[in-house]
């Protein structure tokens, strides 16, 4: 038998509570989710998950006290990982629904269902994983699912605005032949961070602005050793990010990385030299000097070793700006 049970805890690291009863009743409850909403906690899973094929998608309120203030509401029915985010009236819930797609619903700031169940991505097969959170002016929904041929699983995502309407087309964050799995995203304020497994053993990244538009190319977060690598999960911090993932060296471990910059606005008064247009497949390093700092084409500022094949623009002390473009 599983239940939901939370404890509140201090940003010092101080356990207030010895245990808070969310959900315990009989037929098990299962992956849990949890965002702040103002005034209290939201919490969503996974109800009677081991009476039914198909399980009804719960929520609850928590208050900053640790009392759980409502009743189960069902917000839908659903196989796989609900998850939640606040975006200053109301929470969007999100889950997967199998050989149907990804599902999501409101909740109001009273803990109740608002609205009907919204289809924001349909698939032949299945929808795994779905994750979300508010930007600042929409939600990103990002799930994994299998590409087009069919063949393996990549990376999308769908904007939804604070209404419940679909933004623009859905979003190819991450698509070609190894497996990309086990997606989580944050907001730094500026743009969405997306994450994920790459065949099962490295972790990814790519950032996608505000309007829905992938943002440079993928970037590898962990190391290139090869390792079993799951489940990540990202939170956006004042100037990096924190990746966490499980990795199975002699069992599983939780490590992180702590390189990632967030918050990084592109630069709008760039000297540049029209004339001076670089492209390589090699021999970049002769390209870089020490005195020469490197640009995405979103502006976030790129180390040297963490250069893949894209566009990149080289600005030297003074103030002159040469775009190299790499390729394979």
């Amino acid at each position: 038998m599983a239940d939901i049970f939370g404890v509140r805890v201090t940003t010092e690291l101080t356990i207030l509570d010895s245990l808070v009863i969310i959900r315990n009743t009989a037929g098990g409850q299962t992956e849990p989710a949890v965002t702040f909403g103002s005034q209290n906690y939201f919490v969503t899973w996974l109800d009677q998950a081991f009476q039914t094929r198909s399980s009804p998608v719960a929520v609850a309120r928590v208050s900053t006290q640790g009392i759980v203030l409502d009743t189960v509401s069902h917000v839908g029915v659903g196989d796989y990982h609900p998850d939640i985010s606040f975006d200053g009236s109301r929470c969007l819930v999100v889950w997967s629904k199998e050989f149907h797609g990804v599902v999501g619903r409101f909740i109001n700031a009273s803990g109740q269902p608002e609205g009907q169940a919204i289809d924001i991505s349909l698939t032949q097969g299945t929808s795994t994983l779905p994750v979300l959170t508010y930007g600042t002016q929409d939600y990103l929904v990002v799930w994994a699912d299998f590409c087009l041929s069919g063949t393996d699983i990549d990376i999308f995502g769908q904007l939804v605005s604070s209404t419940g309407q679909l933004v623009g087309e859905r979003i190819t964050i991450a698509e070609g032949a190894p497996m990309q799995n086990y997606p989580a995203v944050t907001y730094d304020g500026n743009q969405f961070l997306v994450v994920w497994i790459e065949d099962q053993e490295y972790v990814y990244g790519r950032f996608v602005t505000a309007d829905g538009q992938p943002s440079g190319t993928q970037f590898m977060v962990s190391n290139n050793t090869s390792y079993e690598r799951q489940q990540t999960t990202v939170a956006a911090g004042t100037n990096h990010a924190l990746v966490a993932w499980n990795e199975y060296h002699y069992d599983f471990d939780v490590y992180g990385n702590l390189d990632v910059s967030v918050g990084v606005e592109e630069e709008k008064n760039w000297v540049a030299r029209p004339e001076a247009c670089t492209i390589t497949s090699s021999g970049i390093d002769r390209l870089i000097g020490q005195d020469c700092q490197i640009y995405d084409i979103s502006g976030r500022n790129i180390p040297k070793n963490a250069i893949t094949p894209g566009v990149y623009f080289l600005k030297t002390d003074k103030k002159i700006v040469e775009k190299v473009v790499v390729v394979r």
